[in-house]
């Protein structure tokens, strides 16, 4: 059975487990750095923050980072983990605030040099208006000259109704499996989650559907949300040019003078 609640509701105290954040960190601080390096943003908004990996990272070289998340639950593991008072997180200039991308706050408009947007968080907008609305808003909240990073899956690279593995992890006796597959449009995200710690060993899967949208669509939301200068790549150094076969899609977009 379809959940209908995401991975950062259900999965929100584990989720850094399962996306084995710990060992990601280092190199997904290199990715972040080369964005600082290219941009030289001073504040940034990290928009589907999740747990605020990415938002910590940014804070990190200085950038005044606002990480913006729609779960509430999941903000409250970013706002302990990673958040001002957090062992992590203290002396930053971080925050985390409740949101979702379609309703951001007129307080915000022309107060961000960067808006990033990653790891496929804007299939969570669930429709093309909403999309739409998204990516406006996001060219609202920057300053002129700002710059919009979106990465999203490419989803037509992906084999249809095939199970394609993510990764496996473990937290000392509980092991974690995630799984993708598409069908059309629509993707299911996979979690078997096993705890050997408990006689019997116990066992359960989540699954959760959304709907993702195509690499033309994202370009017309965002040429129609009044971006300029809009280049793709396939990954988030900017250096592979993307293609058909490209598993990410990366595109970014600045705000011009007006």
């Amino acid at each position: 059975m379809t959940n209908t609640k995401s991975i950062f509701e259900v999965y929100a105290h584990e989720y850094d487990f399962i996306t084995n954040a710990a060992q990601r960190e280092s190199y997904h601080a290199k990715e972040v750095a080369a964005l600082i390096e290219r941009f030289k943003p001073t504040r940034a908004l990290d928009a589907g923050c999740a747990s605020g990996l990415t938002t910590l990272l940014l804070a990190r070289q200085g950038i005044e980072a606002v990480g913006l998340d729609r779960s509430k639950p999941i903000l409250e593991v970013a706002r302990r983990t990673r958040g001002p008072e957090s062992k992590a997180g203290k002396g930053l200039p971080i925050s985390f605030v409740a949101g979702s991308f379609e309703k951001l706050p007129a307080k915000m408009n022309q107060t961000f040099d960067l808006v990033v947007c990653l790891a496929n968080s804007i299939s969570g907008v669930g429709s093309l208006s909403n999309l739409r609305l998204s990516l406006k808003n996001f060219h609202n909240v920057l300053r002129p000259g700002g710059v919009l990073v979106l990465q999203m899956l490419n989803y037509t690279a992906v084999t249809e109704n095939r199970l394609m593995p993510i990764k496996a992890t473990q937290n000392g006796k509980v092991v974690y499996e995630r799984f993708t597959e598409r069908q059309g449009k629509s993707m299911y995200i996979y979690v078997t989650r096993a705890d050997f710690g408990q006689t019997p060993p116990q066992f359960e899967i989540f699954r959760h559907q959304f709907d993702n949208f195509s690499p033309s669509q994202v370009d017309g939301g965002i040429r129609r949300a009044g971006f300029s200068s809009i280049r793709t790549y396939g990954d988030l150094y900017m250096k592979k040019r993307f293609g058909a076969k490209s598993r990410d899609l990366v595109v970014v977009a600045t705000r011009g003078a007006n």
